[in-house]
């Protein structure tokens, strides 16, 4: 498969030499599937011509925000809305199921209850033919001030978590999204959380301790290897 993965953010130098760039970081996670990864800097407004040019599409996290007055935001959110018409997959991860959940109606805002860091488990509320064989919790490393407040009308909440309701959210059969990192390991998440003591305050020791908790990483990324597998005609997933 061809899986365009759309790049909402650049990975800064320092970070680079714990875990490479993110296209480093997605491709070391969807190793496992049959795929091949192409970049496209979506914050730079570098987007594929048309939905399929690519089997499917992963959108990435990113510091910005969804609602920021931004032009390559509007322009992804277009994309998006193309995608789905096309019946193209799509798996968001953490901004990235904040800008689908926008661009298809919903809402997304900064949280009233603050951060979201450390390793936060998800429980899952409805099962769905990809998530065959999984747990009932399901825990990842989060790292986020916003949250979909407001799910577009035809979606469905899929999980929640204590911190994030929408953390787990199904547009369509095919385009899906959460709110965790399946990419992010923990000495990764170890220096950003410590870049960002000031803004953390103490849930960062918190944070800190709880990258030792075991994550589920496997099973959110057979989530996505079979979302993205979904052109598939025999796939099961439409």
């Amino acid at each position: 498969m061809r899986i365009g993965l759309l790049l909402c953010d650049f990975m800064p130098d320092e970070y680079v030499p714990i875990a490479g760039g993110y296209e480093d970081m997605f491709s070391t996670m969807l190793s496992e599937c049959d795929i091949s990864l192409i970049s496209y800097e979506a914050y730079e407004r570098r987007l594929p011509d048309r939905p399929d040019e690519c089997d499917g599409y992963v959108i990435s996290g990113s510091r910005a925000s969804v609602y920021d007055d931004e032009q390559w935001i509007r322009d992804l959110e277009a994309f998006i809305r193309e995608a789905v018409e096309a019946s193209v997959p799509i798996f968001g991860v953490c901004f990235g199921l904040q800008v689908m959940a926008q661009a298809l109606g919903g809402t997304v805002e900064r949280f009233e209850g603050g951060w979201g860091i450390g390793v936060h488990t998800m429980t899952v509320g409805k099962q769905r033919p990809w998530m065959a064989d999984s747990p009932h919790a399901v825990s990842l490393i989060m790292s986020h001030q916003d949250q979909v407040t407001v799910l577009p009308e035809d979606a469905s909440l899929l999980g929640s978590s204590v911190h994030c309701e929408n953390y787990l959210v199904e547009f369509t059969p095919i385009h899906v999204a959460i709110q965790g990192h399946p990419e992010f390991e923990p000495a990764f998440a170890e220096r950003i959380y410590s870049n960002q003591d000031r803004d953390l305050g103490p849930l960062r020791e918190t944070a800190l301790a709880s990258l030792e908790q075991q994550r589920d990483t496997e099973t959110v990324v057979s989530w996505m290897c079979r979302i993205l597998d979904a052109g598939n005609p025999s796939s099961g997933i439409h």
